[in-house]
């Protein structure tokens, strides 16, 4: 906090942890913005963007059952890359299988237990 206080310029910090923030921390910052999850509209141009061999219909379903946050869909896409690189198994199965695996990696993300979560400051 002292660093905060003696800096000359602008700081600009991002945190999804607000909860884990104390008063006296958070007292430090003029301005706070909180950025809202995305819409469904969003969500679908996010997916498309990053996964476009995803049928549109696919991108649909995926952006309406699953609410989640940019860095998450970027996560599950992480996840699905890094599996198919591992197998490496480009079949009509494997094709298949594609939603599949994105439902997976989705209800995976939306399931991470936070609190199970080691800190790395104290």
């Amino acid at each position: 906090m002292q660093e905060i206080e003696r800096l000359d310029g602008i700081l600009i910090a991002t945190t999804n942890l607000t909860q884990n923030l104390d008063q006296a921390f958070e007292r430090r910052f003029l301005y706070k913005i909180k950025f809202c999850r995305p819409t469904f509209e969003t969500r679908r141009a996010i997916w498309q963007t990053m996964l476009p061999s995803l049928k549109i219909t696919e991108v649909e379903e995926l952006s309406r059952m699953f609410d989640l946050s940019g860095g998450q869909i970027e996560n599950v896409i992480r996840k699905y890359t890094a599996d198919y690189l591992f197998t490496m198994e480009p079949d009509a199965e494997q094709d298949a299988s594609l939603l599949d695996n994105l439902y997976f990696y989705c209800r995976e993300e939306l399931h991470y237990d936070s609190a199970s979560r080691k800190r790395i400051w104290y």
